[in-house]
């Protein structure tokens, strides 16, 4: 199926009508159920579970943490206890996953869990408001199937029926038969000779990573807003021939953002109306200054639809692989798509979620040159 086919995708979707035959919404189900919920897991996703289950009507009737974890301490005015003493209490509970791993030892215990107990891992947005829920889908199913329209091969729409499936219902295990390992991704790209872009190079990771694959690189641009990250990043790449790095938050704009206070789990872009605290920004244009891209990877905590924007002529004059990370934001699978499709039509897309628990590294790949 062609990038700029737009036909019908009904039968890569999930089965959903008003009454959602085949799929029942988590928050529906936890309503349904009447059972003690329990939360595996403190921290930012905690927070937001728990503020989903308030709005919802909800509440949850204890936390645990990992055996070594359970410390004299609490959460949220619950004390964080083991996953033991709260199953003797709550034998029928259902537990809610409230982090994301890719550990092997983390996540054969979440199995070992899940042999006695519900465990669904709920989709909260990493960042936004947008709670992916049955009126969230039913308001965006158009946007929905146009994004689903574009994918490239089966692999890519049967990854985005099984994110849909598990945004909606929680059930994790739905990921599973879809996640692809990192080095898959060589199969698809094909960058020309120029300039590798990483927005949002972390420590450093993906930068070792696509030189490694690609020696066509002449220059690297690498940008991490994070201090620490930064520092990371510059001791990592020392040895990178021909690398240029840059501490900025990526944007559509030069000049600042602004960035919460309390950063949670990493660095991103609010209303310069909020309390927050500035901090130096850049376009992706600027970053380039007439430079040639050859591949851009767009992993900027919930910027990418500011930093593709701020990009668009980049992009649009180069045409260079992009990767593109979809899953900080609710609407990140069909907005992100859609704006790189509207700068470039005649880009191949491709959909990849890589091993690990929630819909976390997963993203779009887009290129004109398919192998």
């Amino acid at each position: 199926m062609a990038a700029s086919d737009s036909s019908d995708i009904s039968e890569y979707m999930p089965t959903l009508t008003p009454s959602f035959e085949g799929v029942t919404p988590i928050w529906e189900y936890l309503r349904s159920a009447g059972r003690p919920i329990v939360l595996y897991g403190t921290g930012n996703g905690a927070d937001k579970i728990l503020d989903v289950l308030s709005r919802e009507g909800l509440s949850a009737s204890g936390i645990f943490a990992s055996d070594g974890f359970v410390r004299n301490r609490t959460f949220r005015g619950m004390p964080v206890e083991s996953y033991a003493a709260l199953k003797a209490r709550f034998p029928d509970m259902i537990v809610l996953l409230a982090f994301g791993t890719g550990r092997k030892e983390v996540l054969d215990n979440i199995d070992r869990i899940a042999g006695e107990c519900e465990v669904f891992a709920p989709d909260v947005p990493v960042y936004g408001k947008n709670l992916f829920d049955r009126d969230f889908y039913l308001s965006h199913e158009a946007e929905l199937s146009r994004a689903g329209a574009m994918l490239e091969d089966s692999l890519s729409r049967n990854t985005f029926r099984a994110l849909l499936s598990y945004k909606l219902s929680g059930d994790y295990r739905l990921l599973r038969p879809v996640a692809r390992p990192s080095e898959e991704i060589f199969e698809i790209l094909s960058p020309v000779e120029g300039t590798f872009v990483d927005l949002g190079a972390y420590t450093g990771d993906t930068v070792s990573f696509y030189t490694s694959l690609f020696p066509q690189f002449h220059r690297v641009l690498a940008v991490e807003p994070d201090p620490r990250n930064f520092r990371k990043l510059t001791e990592n790449t020392k040895n990178i021939p021909d690398i240029h790095l840059l501490q900025a938050l990526v944007s559509d704009h030069d000049g600042t953002g602004m960035v919460p206070k309390n950063r949670g789990r990493g660095v991103h872009e609010m209303r310069a109306e909020e309390n927050g605290t500035e901090i130096p920004a850049c376009s992706l244009s600027s970053l380039l200054s007439g430079e040639t891209s050859s591949l851009i990877k767009f992993d900027v905590e919930g910027n990418e639809l500011s930093a593709i924007s701020g990009g668009a002529d980049v992009i649009s004059r180069d045409k260079p692989d992009l990767i593109v990370s979809c899953y900080h934001r609710s609407e990140d699978l069909f907005t992100l798509p859609l704006k790189i499709l509207e700068i470039v039509p005649e880009y191949h897309v491709f959909l990849r979620h890589h091993p690990h628990l929630l819909c976390w590294d997963t993203e779009y790949i887009f290129t004109c040159r398919p192998k």
